[in-house]
């Protein structure tokens, strides 16, 4: 009787987890298209109506017109390009309204027909929290660079990706505990001895977000064309805020963008090591029989996913390099927050955690 239950609620689960996977792959050729500034106003319900006809585009071309980046970067730009960039912002905001109708309306249903237990709702009034403040972070990262300066804020834009990546863990969570009814452990297996492996997942997924925030950083400041050359940055191993004795200060720091570069590959490179020797300690451990080929899957994509870091900054950032670069920190986290699951929910009779 339980299992039906949570069939349909494991489908929803999945679905939103493909849209959220969808939407970071969409703000990615946002970002590196350089077409997040395309759309000037925020329009919650008419924002979903696109030009029609070319008294339209012309309308929304003189209103770019009018931005910190086409006077400074795209004062060039034709109407045909505007529309390029235009269909990709406008493109990544429609999905978010889809993502918000694909999680709302199944959620009223659940809770009308009261197929959510009180910890379940409690869990999903977080996420929509989290959710509401995710699309918030959209509009208040794209306003910076309305004002006076052609790009938004790195840091508005590393806490709209952050958020989103957050989101995705519990979506991941939810859905693993839906899907996955049996144990991976033995009836013997004591809690003790999975404590250690667990705190060490924990903080392997904490240090993998601290990266990928760092990304956006990156991503934001365009400081992946800073040094191109690993493991030196330039001639040194050391960006030279550092290296020349500058003041340091966290403001002048996370404004600079060789710091910023070395900021990310130092955490990127802490990253690979906290995650490998996490999973050395849990393939050594006779209790993660059943598990161990989620970490030699682990183990193996956090070492490609290393050497593609590199790859892509040697190359000079391509595009394409970039965005399986972002997916690929999904793959890593998606991995990291399953096997956290199974640690969590372990034992002989298994029950879903939010349930």
């Amino acid at each position: 009787m339980q299992s039906e239950i949570d069939n349909p609620k494991k489908y929803w689960m999945g679905l939103n987890i493909i849209m959220v996977a969808s939407m970071v792959i969409i703000g990615g050729i946002t970002r590196i298209t350089n077409s997040g500034l395309s759309m000037t106003e925020w329009n919650l319900i008419s924002g979903i109506i696109p030009p029609l006809n070319l008294q339209d585009w012309n309308l929304l071309f003189d209103k770019y017109k009018s931005t910190p980046e086409y006077e400074f970067k795209n004062f060039n730009i034709t109407l045909s390009e505007f529309k390029f960039i235009f269909f990709w912002e406008y493109f990544h905001r429609v999905w978010g309204r889809l993502i918000g109708f694909t999680f709302m309306i199944p959620l009223i249903y659940f809770w009308i027909a009261k197929k959510l237990s009180s910890v379940e709702k409690k869990f999903f009034v977080i996420l929509i929290g989290i959710g509401s403040f995710q699309a918030f972070m959209g509009w208040f990262m794209v306003k910076s660079g309305l004002i006076d300066q052609p790009d938004v804020s790195h840091f508005r834009l590393s806490a709209h990706l952050t958020t989103a990546f957050i989101i995705y863990i519990m979506l991941v969570f939810s859905f693993w505990n839906y899907l996955h009814k049996d144990s991976a452990f033995e009836r013997s297996v004591r809690n003790s001895q999975l404590k250690g492996h667990s705190n060490r997942i924990i903080f392997s997924i904490i240090i993998l977000i601290l990266t990928i925030a760092s990304g956006a950083f990156v991503s934001g400041t365009n400081a992946g064309w800073a040094y191109n050359n690993f493991p030196l940055m330039g001639e040194n191993f050391l960006p030279p805020i550092i290296s020349e004795g500058n003041e340091l200060t966290l403001q002048n720091a996370f404004n600079d963008i060789g710091f910023i570069q070395f900021f990310h590959r130092t955490l990127a490179t802490v990253t690979l090591f906290t995650i490998l020797y996490t999973v050395y300690k849990a393939i050594s451990d006779s209790v993660f029989v059943k598990l161990r080929k989620y970490f030699y899957f682990l183990g193996a994509f956090i070492i490609s996913q290393y050497v593609l870091g590199v790859i892509i900054l040697k190359l000079f950032v391509p595009t394409i390099l970039g965005l399986f670069h972002q997916f690929g920190s999904l793959i890593v986290l998606t991995n990291l927050v399953i096997i956290f699951a199974e640690t969590r929910n372990r034992g002989a009779r298994y029950r879903p955690s939010i349930q």
